[in-house]
This record gives C-alpha cells, sequence and structure tokens, in this order.
C-alpha cells in the first residue's frame, strides 16, 4: 500500500449505521472506518459540498450516558476552538433526531499515521526539526486555550499525502479543558504506554499539565529519531519505574539527545518552559554561531537545556559536524542553574536543505486508518500500539463488583469493552481512585479510563449511599442529563430524566454544604420524561453539586417533605427504605459545579 493510498475497509459486522443513512439531512454515511467499546468512526460526505468527513458516532447503548456523552463533548469543545493548521478543524457536535445519536463531524485527514510511517525508518535531522516545529506549535496554541492533549503518539499524527511538513493532530477524546466537569483518573490508554508522562501515572503529584504533552512529545520524537518506539516497560510497574529517570537515548543522533533529555526530565518542574520555547529554538536557522540563553527556554529546569536547544538548530544542518561531547546525565534533582549561553559550533559551508514540494491540497477528513486485513469482511484491526487485550467485559465487571475502596468511594462501570473501557466515579480524593486505577491495571493488565467527580465531606453520605445501593438497583430505570456541567450565579439548572411513565420520580439537588433540596416542585412531566428547571445562586470558586433521581414504584415517604434536609440523615433513611421494599427502584446521578 503506498503512502498516498487511504485503506477504506468495509462495514465491519455489527455496525449500527448503514452507509447511505443521513444524519440531521447534512451528512451521508459513507463506510465505516473504525469501531471501539464506546462508537464507531464513519467516513461521511457533507451533502452541500460534497466535501469527505469523518464522523464519530456514540453507541446507541451509550447514547444517554452523561459520562460516555462527556468524552464527546470534551473532544467538541476542545476542537471548537481551535483553529491551527497541525490541527484537525472541528464542523459540528449535535444529535441527529431520527437515530436519536450524538456525533461528531471533523475534517477527514486523507494520509498516513506518523507510527505507518515510521515503519519505513527513522526522519532524518532536517524533516525531525520541521515535525517538532509544526506539532510544538499546534500543541501551543491548545495550551494557549487551557486544553491538554494528553494522548500525543504517532498514532495521532496524520502526514496528509504522507508528507510530514503537513502533520495534523488529532484524537482529541480525552482532552482536558478547565471547565470540564471531573477529574480525569488514568486516561484510558489502553496499554499505550509508550507515550504516557510520569505525572498521568500519578507520579510527581498527579497534577496532568501541558507539561504532559510536552514529555510525551519528547519520547514521540525520539521513536522518530529511531525508527523505533523507546522501552518505557510493559507492565504498571515497570511503567513507573522507567518514568523516574530520563529514558535510556542512546543510538539517538548526539545532536538532538540534549533537547530530547529536557522534554523527557521525569519532574515537570525540569523540562522545558513550553512548547513555544521549543517550537522557537527547533525554528533557529543554523547560518552563524548563536549564544542560546538558558533562561529563555526553562522554567526552574537544570542546565542541561540550553545545550539541548544548541542541539536543535545545529541539527537542522544539512551536513554533519564532528559530535560534541555528550552532556552529563540529567536528573531530576539538578540544582537551578543560572541563566548561561553556550555558542553554536559554527556550521559547514552552506548546502541547500531539500525540503520536497507539498503535494496539491486534497479535500478534507481525520482518524488514524486501520490496516486492510486478507479477509474482507474483517473488521478494523487494533491500533498499532496496543497489546492484544484478552480481559472480557465480564471480567471488567466483576472486579469492580469485588472493589472496596473505602469511605467515600463510588465507581460504576460506564463502557465495559477492552480496551475502551471507561469508569464514573464520585469520591472525597483522588488517591483512592489512583490506587483503583494501579490495582485495576495489575489484575487486568489494560487501563481505565475514569472520569471521578469529586465532590466535598458534606456530600460523602450521598456518596456512600450510591456504593451501597446502586449496583442492587436497575441502573438503565432512569437517565438523568443537565443541559451545562458549570453554572454561574442566577443561572438556571436544566435537565431531564428520562424513565417509564408508570415510574415516580424523586429528583435531589445535593449542595457542596450537603444540604439537599427536593426538586418536585421545580418538575413537570411528560409520559416518560420528566423536565426540571430552577435558578441557582453561587459565589465564590466554583464547588461540587450533585443531583440524584430515584425512580420507584411509589413515591418514597422519607421525601415527603419539601423542605432542605440534611445528607447524612437523609441518605440513611430513604436506604432503610429501599431495603425494606423488594420492588424495583432506580438510581441516576449526574453532577455540575456552580459558582459566582
Amino acid at each position: 500500500m503506498s503512502e498516498e493510498t487511504v485503506f477504506i475497509p468495509p462495514p465491519a459486522r455489527g455496525s449500527f449505521i448503514e452507509p447511505g443513512t443521513r444524519l440531521n439531512d447534512i451528512y451521508v454515511i459513507r463506510s465505516l472506518i473504525a469501531s471501539g467499546g464506546m462508537g464507531e468512526v464513519y467516513k461521511g460526505e457533507a451533502l452541500a459540498t460534497g466535501d469527505a468527513v469523518a464522523i464519530k458516532v456514540v453507541k446507541p447503548d451509550l447514547a444517554r450516558n452523561t459520562s460516555a456523552l462527556a468524552l464527546f463533548r470534551r473532544e467538541a469543545s476542545a476542537l471548537h476552538n481551535l483553529h491551527h493548521e497541525a490541527i484537525v478543524r472541528y464542523f459540528v457536535f449535535t444529535v441527529d433526531p431520527k437515530l436519536g445519536l450524538p456525533y461528531l463531524a471533523m475534517e477527514f485527514v486523507d494520509g498516513v499515521s506518523l507510527s505507518e510511517r515510521l515503519e519505513q525508518g527513522p526522519l532524518d535531522g532536517p524533516t525531525l526539526c520541521l515535525l517538532l516545529r509544526r506539532l510544538a506549535a499546534g500543541l501551543q496554541a491548545a495550551h494557549d486555550l487551557g486544553i491538554i492533549h494528553r494522548d500525543v503518539s504517532p498514532d495521532n499524527v496524520i502526514l496528509p499525502g504522507g508528507n510530514v511538513a503537513r502533520a495534523k493532530l488529532i484524537d482529541f477524546g480525552i482532552a482536558r479543558a478547565p471547565s470540564t466537569d471531573g477529574t480525569v483518573i488514568g486516561g484510558g490508554f489502553a496499554g499505550k504506554y509508550s507515550y504516557v508522562s510520569p505525572e498521568q501515572l500519578g507520579l510527581f503529584g498527579g497534577e496532568v499539565t501541558p507539561k504532559s504533552d510536552l514529555y510525551s512529545l519528547g519520547l514521540l520524537l525520539a521513536h522518530a529519531a529511531r525508527g523505533r518506539a523507546l522501552d518505557m516497560g510493559s507492565n504498571h510497574v515497570d511503567v513507573v519505574e522507567k518514568r523516574r529517570r530520563v529514558p535510556d537515548l542512546s543510538g539517538i543522533d548526539e545532536r538532538i539527545r540534549p533537547i530530547l533529555q529536557a522534554m523527557l526530565q521525569p519532574n515537570p518542574k525540569d523540562r522545558p518552559a513550553d512548547m513555544a520555547a521549543v517550537a522557537a529554538w527547533a525554528a533557529v536557522e543554523p547560518r552563524a554561531p548563536r549564544r542560546l540563553p538558558m533562561a529563555a527556554l526553562i522554567a526552574g529546569g537544570g542546565g542541561l537545556a540550553t545545550a539541548a536547544i544548541a542541539a536543535v538548530a545545529y541539527l537542522a544542518l544539512p551536513a554533519r559536524q564532528p559530535d560534541p561531547p555528550a552532556p552529563p546525565t540529567p536528573t531530576a534533582s539538578v540544582a537551578p542553574a543560572p541563566p548561561v549561553t553556550v555558542p553554536l559550533p559554527p556550521p559547514p559551508p552552506a548546502e541547500p536543505v531539500r525540503v520536497e514540494p507539498s503535494p496539491a491540497p486534497v479535500k478534507p477528513p481525520i482518524v488514524s486508518l486501520p490496516d486492510p486485513g486478507d479477509d474482507p469482511d474483517e473488521p478494523p484491526r487494533q491500533r498499532r500500539d496496543q497489546p492484544a487485550v484478552t480481559v472480557s467485559a465480564e471480567e471488567v465487571e466483576s472486579f469492580m463488583r469485588r472493589y472496596d475502596g473505602g469511605d467515600c468511594f463510588f465507581i460504576t462501570p460506564v463502557s465495559t469493552q477492552p480496551p475502551d473501557i471507561l469508569v464514573d466515579a464520585f469520591g472525597r480524593s483522588t488517591q483512592p481512585f489512583h490506587a483503583f486505577d494501579r490495582a485495576f491495571q495489575s489484575a487486568l493488565g489494560v487501563e481505565p479510563h475514569i472520569s471521578l467527580r469529586q465532590v466535598t465531606e458534606a456530600q460523602c453520605p450521598l456518596v456512600n449511599f450510591l456504593a451501597r445501593h446502586y449496583p442492587q438497583r436497575d441502573a438503565r430505570a432512569a437517565n438523568i442529563a443537565i443541559t451545562s456541567d458549570l453554572l454561574h450565579n442566577g443561572q438556571d439548572l436544566v435537565g431531564t430524566v428520562e424513565t417509564r411513565s408508570d415510574r415516580n420520580v424523586d429528583l435531589l439537588l445535593i449542595g457542596d454544604d450537603g444540604r439537599v433540596t427536593n426538586l418536585g416542585r421545580f418538575a413537570r412531566r411528560n409520559g416518560d420524561t420528566v423536565r426540571f428547571s430552577m435558578r441557582v445562586e453561587g459565589s465564590g470558586a466554583p464547588r461540587p453539586q450533585v443531583v440524584l433521581a430515584v425512580t420507584s414504584q411509589k413515591p418514597l415517604t422519607s421525601l415527603r417533605s419539601g423542605i432542605n434536609a440534611r445528607a447524612d440523615q437523609l441518605f440513611r433513611q430513604i436506604g432503610d427504605e429501599l431495603d425494606r421494599d423488594p420492588r424495583p427502584a432506580g438510581i441516576a446521578v449526574t453532577y455540575f459545579k456552580l459558582g459566582g
């Protein structure tokens, strides 16, 4: 298969949208590209223009699940405001009224993934610098908006027409923006250990910042420089240990090793200041010796950074000079050094750098494309850097049922089909969920994507109620959704509860102070749908609020009063009442933050 050829497989068995299906009379589905545990990606066409698009569609059984939809909304939100030539373009996120399925339409990039290109061998120096500049500039544009990609890897870089000069970042499905509704524990990497940063595994405080993308980009560049990925571990213990020190970069051109050492410092504080600094230094033209100030690149970092930048500028030279002495091995504990300057070796006689001209622009599209199989009916293959997943959905559910996270700890599966395992969680702190993440990976060999809604101490009685009673109830008996996960003082909380028309619905709002408000007087029912709307007031920093729906065959006597009550008392009474009534009941919960 040539680099210019795009393989589009036939629809896999079980595809839930047929070719020819129209979405909102805006797009038409043409063929299936890829399938996962949470949804499918199709090649489509804009009816008005005939342009190709990539369409991500959530699976029907997850179409009303708030956590599954949160991932789609997160990607839509990330892409909506991002405008950069190195980032895939976003078109629309909406719901098709006939199918009732949410979908995300994006640019369809016609090309090969960087991982496929690197199977042919490593990139040369000028091409490597070109890739570094382009990806770093695109990621800086994302970081400027507060968006962290979290999954920078060769699979998520597409080369239109095989041209590195036009590389595009794709798959912002687990990107995080400041307004998102929860904390992500783990990234749902599904075995993509080769590119995850130390902090994504809980090291150095576990706070994922833009410098996490910088570390992952360093690993991507090391892969591109070697033609194969660095050995960063294959099991959780090994993966964590290998991220406590700078990886072995032997075999990589000594002229680029220093900048990789700077980007791959275990402690985020010791890495370059931001993507803009790396992109700027990679763009230095080697026409004359330069003195390069370290302070412009490193924020609180070690003294090796200056040599790193000199190396990137030097790497852009078309001819190689004698290798400079290797820098001392860096560690995360290197004391900050005062700003210094290092002269760049004089360049050799100028020779033209040959860069192939870009091919003519192609019409839109995205997504990393699967390999063609021998069997024309074979479903799209697993992504190249994911190990074979042998764990079953039943094993995932069994592990989660048996796991005890202690006080104020609640988890529930959203998607249990490996490798796309999504877990909804509520709790007071992140530490117990990091422990669950490690235990899950150790037992099952695959990483879950945990969306944690952090609550206050006063809301813990609700969390303990969910942990005890939610697994015993019919989770499908009710679905709850709200229109926004971030509200300000004076705005309206608007949402719906979907359940059977013969079920009673009790609706509660649990504030960050532990006070519970019965929302019955703010709700109106029409058949299977209960709609509610109320104005909320809050000041200061955004604080967590939880909305709970309990569906039952008769109203709960413990909720007859419409006045406020305390969570610690009320949920004990509700739990006792549910225990005494063997008839089926349903529980649904959602979360938002309220601030001034």
